[in-house]
């Protein structure tokens, strides 16, 4: 997990996580903007670690295919 937060990083992306309604959230943030995330994402139960991890590579994807 840790090399896709540097990826972000290095683009000049910070990586948010948050509880909310018992459920984790991930937003991916240009700059310090928190309150208009790029990439927001909830995630359901299941294995938080692997969860996270294929959920921020999607979403880097995605924001390479469409930058913001």
């Amino acid at each position: 997990m840790r090399d896709l937060i540097e990826k972000l990083l290095q683009k000049g992306y910070s990586v948010l996580f948050s509880m909310e309604g018992g459920f984790p959230v991930i937003r991916i943030i240009k700059g310090t903007d928190a309150e208009h995330p790029v990439k927001s994402c909830s995630l359901g139960s299941g294995d938080f670690r692997s969860a996270v991890e294929d959920t921020l590579q999607s979403m880097i994807l995605d924001l390479e295919r469409h930058p913001q």
